[in-house]
């Protein structure tokens, strides 16, 4: 389970440090997606194999399914963590969520979520808010 936020920066290469919190919790080899909410995601593989199973069960003769199995796997790319605990990102994923250096490393249950810092803050101040909103109206959270 991954669990908290960390602020880092890529370096000029778009190397990214993984917190070492989140190193000991991974295979060398990672995916990374085209996240929600304009961040991107880090699964292992049993994870990502596990969205994905998700994906493809579903029917494929309807356009929307076709679409998001696409979307889902064109973004994703496949990284191994170098003996320095770095990811190298793929320029196309860093543009789609407009990251350039400085990065919000967060824990998410089942994945590791990137956000560009400001991208993160705007989550945060729209989403923070709402918490008991937004667990008051899943009656279990509560209980």
């Amino acid at each position: 389970m991954f669990l908290g936020k960390f602020n880092h920066s890529l370096d000029n290469k778009n190397r990214l440090s993984l917190p070492s919190k989140f190193v000991c919790k991974l295979p060398k080899q990672i995916c990374i997606s085209k996240g929600f909410d304009g961040c991107l995601e880090i699964r292992t593989p049993a994870e990502f194999q596990k969205r994905l199973n998700i994906l493809t069960e579903k029917d494929e003769n309807k356009k929307t399914n076709r679409d998001l199995l696409r979307i889902f796997t064109n973004n994703t790319i496949e990284v191994n963590i170098d003996k320095a605990n770095r990811i190298l990102i793929s320029s196309e994923l860093l543009k789609e969520a407009s990251i350039i250096k400085d990065v919000v490393v967060c824990g998410s249950a089942n994945r590791i979520e990137i956000w560009d810092v400001k991208k993160y803050q705007e989550f945060v101040n729209r989403v923070q808010p709402k918490y008991e909103e937004l667990a008051e109206k899943d009656g279990r959270w509560l209980s």
